[in-house]
């Protein structure tokens, strides 16, 4: 990976980095960087990429709204622009939009943003020594991390090893779910973003729709009637059991503590003797009862955001993920495939081709011949006609 360095310049007597603010809050924004200017970007958990992207730009300094390293996951981004000599401060909140103008100069010293000398935001100025501590750190966090995933997915398998090698106590669903694709839906991170994106999908491929917990409501928000809705009973709605086609119900126990809500929608008490997060046990459901593939919406598109989670859910999700093997997909990736158009103009230069190639095809014929005299002597009388008029 090539990173080009460049010095920060600087005139007589001015201090700090001074530049033209550029709003870069989205990838296509990046083509309307120019040499010199001060990026202002949305990057939480900056990566290797979207430094590069900056560096190519030769841009002179990056704001960014979000935290550029939170200490969750070892990321390189920081550290790549201090080493090209590019200025990273960590304004840390989305006030940076509206305090600054797209185009306007501004002078950076120390993390305060001055324009005219008056400060304008603050934040944090992260120099090498700083983004090298701060990788180190985070590196150490995730291998204790991931060591506590190790530990507890062991102990999870070892204890559950009859569920997930075959399918004890899971119950087997009315709902036929064998051969067709499932939508889960979780109510985690972009549940709402990642339900809209599967609309065309949804339309289009009638998947089953399976609401984990408070993933229900998000259905029923959107519009969608769900076909299954399984959690634990304190995180199921009344609307969502009353909608739903079926209802599954997880505990610990073996026992549901208030089997009237169900029989008061009339709904049949099922019941999914296990630990676990509601999403994860809905997995493990539709995998169970031999769906083709599973949709995952809410699901944590990071490895910093599933190690959010505590421990023992983290290993508890790795290990339902990892029962379901190549089944499992994220909404995002299915937004990205069905979301596509194709451009029209291929199809019809296409088609025009084609009706080049059988007219010539025919022309070279006797047949062609007589038939293409005629047309020409049609064409002919046509525009005689049509002189006639006018005379």
């Amino acid at each position: 990976m090539a990173i080009r360095k460049h010095k920060r310049p600087s005139s007589p007597g001015v201090t700090g980095v001074v530049g033209t603010v550029r709003f870069a809050q989205r990838d296509s924004d990046l083509a309307s960087l120019r040499d010199g200017d001060i990026a202002v970007v949305d990057h939480p958990e900056l990566d290797a990429r979207q430094a590069q992207e900056l560096i190519d730009r030769r841009v002179r300094a990056v704001l960014n709204a979000a935290l550029s390293s939170s200490g969750r996951v070892p990321n390189v981004g920081p550290q790549m622009l201090s080493r090209a000599g590019i200025l990273l401060v960590d304004i840390g909140n989305q006030t940076v939009w509206s305090k600054l103008k797209n185009g306007e100069r501004v002078r950076i010293e120390d993390g305060k943003v001055m324009r005219d000398e008056v400060v304008v935001i603050t934040g944090t100025e992260l120099d090498e020594a700083r983004t090298t501590a701060a990788l180190a750190e985070a590196e150490s966090g995730l291998a204790t991390k991931l060591d506590s995933l190790a530990a507890n997915a062991t102990d999870y398998i070892q204890r559950e090893q009859s569920m997930l090698l075959d399918g004890a106590r899971v119950p087997r669903m009315r709902t036929k779910l064998r051969g067709r694709a499932v939508v889960v839906v979780s109510k985690a991170y972009d549940d709402e973003a990642d339900l809209r994106g599967l609309r065309r999908y949804i339309r289009d491929d009638d998947p089953v729709l399976i609401g984990a917990g408070a993933g229900a409501d998000v259905l029923l928000k959107a519009g969608y009637v769900p076909a299954v809705v399984i959690g634990a009973l304190d995180n199921l709605s009344d609307s969502a059991i009353r909608a739903a086609g079926e209802v599954v119900v997880t505990t610990s126990s073996g026992t549901v503590d208030t089997p009237e809500r169900l029989e008061r929608h009339g709904k049949e008490i099922v019941t999914f003797v296990s630990t676990g997060a509601d999403d994860d046990l809905a997995i493990l459901l539709a995998d169970t009862n031999e769906a083709a593939v599973i949709v995952h919406a809410g699901a944590p598109a990071t490895l910093s955001k599933l190690l959010e989670r505590p421990p023992t859910d983290v290993a508890r999700m790795f290990v339902a993920r990892l029962r379901a093997g190549g089944k499992i997909v994220d909404a995002k990736a299915v937004n990205h495939f069905t979301s596509q158009r194709f451009a029209l103009w291929p199809v019809l230069l296409l088609l025009a081709a084609g009706v080049v190639a059988v007219t010539v095809s025919i022309a070279v014929t006797p047949v062609g011949n007589d038939w293409f005299d005629s047309l020409g002597d049609r064409l002919a009388d046509l525009g005689t006609w049509i002189k006639g008029l006018f005379s």
